[in-house]
């Protein structure tokens, strides 16, 4: 009953109006410091502070410049394919073992527009793009809070890319 009424208030607190974050957690390095397993020139890695599985990481462009998937444009594929790389080199390093099925991947849904002046719910909590790797996921914050069956919600890396890749050829007819 407790994980039911959790999923309710998760539900009612969802940003259903714009809200601007006048401070990003992810800017701040004094807020994650200790939990960082990885960072180059343009990316961090860290250690979610709420995991939902054996391994949860959040994957960082250091730059603010994206606020969520939704603001991403067909010439950010690369930035797409490089969190993805890094991925697949944090699973290698430390958890080399575990199936890639056993690996859940993907972006929350930033707000965007449903019809007119209506919009879907931002379900991004911190405003600057941030990609989640789940190894061994737990079931239920799988299935309510990173639902791959709810692309409202949740859209993998895979999709994102795919995405991306189709308007840049879109793109690139028009031209």
């Amino acid at each position: 009953m407790g994980r039911i009424r959790a999923f309710f208030h998760y539900l009612a607190h969802l940003e259903w109006a714009e809200k601007v974050q006048t401070h990003c957690t992810f800017c701040d390095r004094s807020k994650f410091e200790a939990n960082i397993i990885y960072e180059d020139d343009n990316f961090l890695a860290i250690n979610n502070r709420r995991k939902a599985g054996l391994h949860h990481w959040l994957i960082i462009p250091k730059s603010h410049r994206w606020r969520d998937i939704e603001s991403l444009m067909s010439e950010d594929v690369y930035l797409v394919q490089s969190m993805a790389r890094l991925k697949e080199q944090l699973l290698e390093k430390h958890c080399s073992t575990v199936s890639p099925t056993d690996v859940h991947t993907g972006f929350h849904r930033g707000r965007r527009i449903l019809f007119g002046d209506v919009y879907w719910p931002d379900i991004v909590s911190i405003h600057h793009l941030h990609m989640h790797v789940i190894v061994e996921p737990r079931f239920w914050p799988k299935f309510f809070k990173y639902p791959s069956w709810l692309p409202l919600m949740w859209k993998s890396e895979r999709q994102v890319e795919r995405e991306l890749n189709r308007r840049s050829r879109k793109g690139a007819k028009r031209c």
